[in-house]
Formats: structure tokens, sequence, C-alpha cells
């Protein structure tokens, strides 16, 4: 039989169906003690429900059916979660996928109104200025409490947006861990800034500025002077001259001054010989973001510093939270083969900080994208960064940091030239301009306070709130 008569019979068979459906009766045709009946079209064409689960609502009470409406909740969040940190571009690497890595920080963070937190940004020529780091300040200040730009060299060679410098009179010499090898000078206690100023007979005249943009970076009420031995100070503010507290761990000591209320300036003269390792314009309480800039350095140099001019003030100040970034000056000298060399001696310097500062955290930030313009005028990506960064990725979590890509984060492969043609980056297809610089570090600080938000989420501090119609379904029982 050909197919165009099956499917004719076929549906003349439905259609003689719905016929029967539509005009048998009701109530059925009665034979003798037997009635046939036939389902009305209505009944023949609807779709069957699922059945409640009578049996399991009737058994549960009001309390066991809310907590199974949070639980689904929880489940959904935690897919969500999950779902970013898998895919997202600006997710956080974290070492063995431990989603509680950064816990411990984050406790101290909520808690720096009622105790001093530092947080350290080391880099390269990238956060020149206080780029980035002044940002990030800004928004850890204006949530979670504090003030004052944090650590300063008493020596400033590169201008930043928040703190004017001079030095005037006496003698000034700047050694440092990284950089041209005559620049090291006689020993290595460089301290936490990686460099340290000789002063005789000198004065140090200090401004906080900012502005709007960085309001908290512009007042301090607590102010510390990191030496070298012991040292002679004076230190005025507002015309008086003010009271320094003096420890000392080691070779280390500490000069410290509590100010009655906020200041934007401060004088410190130096009397005879001082070894000054860095200044601490600080508030009492709250979050400081110390900015520590190295032009040329590409980490491994950090492991020049002597240890013992770096623990105590690691042990004594309260540091949650370490942000490393290098890179970017290793990039144009890295091939294949050189690779695993340059991961070992990154891993070695992670090490360091993790050693040295066991209560901190660690977030490896790796390099942007960078390019090359050739004599055509045609720009282009470093061929060897997909791998930079993926050995740098290796390098941070197998030495039990996080990662974050900020090479992926700001478009991978080619992005630079984006950002160069839309003035977030500069001419040199390396650093971020002023304006990109603040759009890179609002979304390291966003993608910080995501995994906070989890946080809290995980540790029960936020409520997870049930939608409308469950509060309905309650209020119906």
């Amino acid at each position: 039989m050909k197919p165009r008569y099956i499917v004719l019979f076929i549906i003349c068979v439905l259609a003689g169906l719905a016929l029967l459906c539509m005009f048998f009766p009701k109530g059925g045709i009665r034979m003798g003690d037997v009635t046939l009946r036939f389902p009305a079209l209505t009944e023949a064409l609807a779709v069957p429900e699922e059945p409640a689960d009578t049996d399991t609502v009737a058994v549960l009470s009001p309390e066991e059916i809310m907590e199974q409406r949070l639980a689904a909740l929880k489940t959904e969040k935690m897919e969500e979660f999950n779902v970013y940190c898998q895919k997202d571009p600006a997710r956080l690497y974290l070492p063995e996928d431990d989603e509680a890595y950064l816990d411990a920080f984050f406790e101290k963070m909520q808690n720096a109104r009622s105790k001093h937190l530092r947080i350290m940004h080391y880099g390269d020529s990238q956060i020149e200025c206080d780029r980035i780091s002044s940002i990030l300040r800004q928004e850890f200040q204006e949530e979670f409490g504090g003030c004052g730009v944090g650590l300063i060299p008493a020596l400033q060679t590169v201008p930043t947006y928040t703190t004017g410098q001079s030095l005037s009179g006496g003698n000034a010499s700047q050694y440092m861990a990284f950089g041209p090898r005559d620049s090291r000078g006689s020993n290595d206690f460089y301290g936490p800034m990686a460099k340290r100023t000789e002063l005789s007979g000198s004065t140090i005249n200090i401004t906080a500025k900012g502005g709007k943009d960085y309001s908290h970076s512009c007042s301090f009420n607590k102010i510390t002077i990191l030496t070298k031995d012991s040292a002679e100070l004076n230190l005025i503010v507002k015309g008086d001259t003010i009271q320094l507290d003096s420890t000392n761990v080691g070779e280390m000591y500490f000069y410290t001054a509590r100010l009655g209320g906020s200041a934007s300036s401060a004088t410190i003269g130096v009397k005879g010989h001082a070894s000054i390792l860095g200044i601490q314009l600080d508030g009492s309480t709250g979050v400081n973001v110390d900015n520590l800039p190295m032009r040329g350095c590409s980490g491994p140099e950090l492991m020049n510093i002597n240890r013992a001019s770096m623990r105590p003030f690691l042990a004594r100040e309260n540091v949650g939270l370490i942000l490393l970034q290098y890179g970017g000056n290793s990039v144009p000298y890295l091939t294949k083969a050189k690779l695993q060399g340059y991961k070992e001696r990154m891993k070695n310097m992670i090490s360091m900080f993790r050693q040295m500062a066991p209560g901190a955290k660690i977030i490896f930030i790796g390099p942007s994208d960078m390019a090359n313009v050739d004599s055509t005028g045609a720009v282009s990506s470093y061929p060897v960064l997909p791998e930079a960064v993926k050995t740098l990725k290796e390098a941070a979590n197998e030495s039990g940091a996080a990662f974050w890509n900020m090479y992926e984060v700001m478009g991978g492969k080619g992005s630079m030239a984006k950002w160069v043609n839309s003035g977030l980056a500069g001419s040199d297809y390396v650093h971020f301009t002023p304006a990109g610089a603040k759009k890179m570090a609002h979304m390291l600080y966003e993608t910080l306070q995501f995994y906070y938000k989890f946080y809290r989420f995980r540790s029960g501090q936020d409520k997870v709130e049930l939608p409308e119609e469950d509060s309905l379904a309650l209020d119906s029982l």
C-alpha cells in the first residue's frame, strides 16, 4: 500500500474517533447490565497534570516545608557561584579550588573598624603613581573604614596622586633590592618597601592629597617611621612637636605617633644619621592599602631582601592580604624553553611571602595583554603571553596562592590595541592610562566583593529570602 493511502486511513480513523467523542451521549449507552462510555473531546485532548505529593505535604510541618524551600534556594546560589568560578574571565583561580581560601581575610576585613587591617600591593611599573592601589584603597576605606595612604618612602622618586613629598638639607641616598645593580647598597636590609633611604641632617616634608577621587587618602591620624637601627627623629604636625614612641625588634625600629585628630601634612627632621625603611600615614583603625611599585622588577628580585627587615613589620601590622602584580617585565624576554625556570623562581618568591606572613592571604595578579608595533605599524600581542599567564597561574596555585588573570579580564589576545584606541592604555601598548587603571582596579575590587558576599552567604551572615509565592504558601497552611 502506498504511504499516502496509509496516512489518509489514519486521518480518517482519527476523524471518526473525534466525531464519536463529540456526539456520543455523555451518560453513555446502556445495553442490559453494561453501560458503554466514550470520553468527551476535551477529556481526550487534555494534558494530564503531575499528581501533587499530598502525602509528603501532609506529614511535613510548616517549618520543615520552609527548610526545604531555603535548602533549594541555597543550592541555587551555590550553582550560580560555581558557574561564575568555572567560566567567568574575572574569577579568582583559588588554590585547590578552595572556596574558603579568603575567608580569614574577609573576617579581618569586616572587623577592620575595631582592629586595623593592612593590604600590601607589590607590583612593577604598572602600579606606579599609586595607580590601581589608590582606587582599591578608596573602595576598601569607604566600606570598611580607615584613612591615610599607608607606606611611603622617605625619598619619593616617582610622583603619586595621593602624596606630595620634598626633601631638604643634609644628604640623602636611596638603595633598592631591584633595579640597576649599583643601587643595591652595602647590605640587604631593605625593609617591606624593598628600598632603604640613608639620611643625614635632612628634613622630610609630607602632604597628603587626592581630592574627591581619593578623599580617604587626604588625611591620617597615625604616623610610624620605620628605621634600621635607632635614630634621633623630630616630628612636627600643625606646628606642634609630637612625641614619638619607640619599639624595636632586632635591628628594626618603629617610631609611632598617634595624633589627637586627623592631619594632612607632617614634617620629619633627622638629627644625625638614619636609615629609613618607610613612613606610614595610617588611620588608627580601618583598612590601609600600601602601594609598593618597583620599576623594572619581575618579582624574584624580592628574594634579595633580608627577611629580618620584613618579618617584624608583617607580624606587627595585621597584614590580611598581599597582592603580587608581576610578569610584565618578563614577557618580552621569555621563551617557551625558559618558562619552567621562570615558574620555579616565581614559586620561590610567593613561598617566601607565605612563610614570612602566614596569617596573610596572597593573590597573584598576572600581566595585562602587551603588544609590539612593527615597522609597518601593525600591532600584535606577544606570542608567549598565553603560555606565560598559564605558567604564572600554575606557580601561584601550586604555591598556595590565588591567581587573578588580568590578561583575560581585559579581553585576552589583541585587547591591548583596543584599550589604547579607547584611551585606556598608553601608546607603549604596555601600561594603563589613569582611566584604564581605574577600570581595572574597580574590576578587581568588585571581584573581591563577589567572593566576600559569597563568604557572608556561606557563613550565614546574609539570610536567603524566600520568593513571595513561598511566603504565601506558608500563609495558606
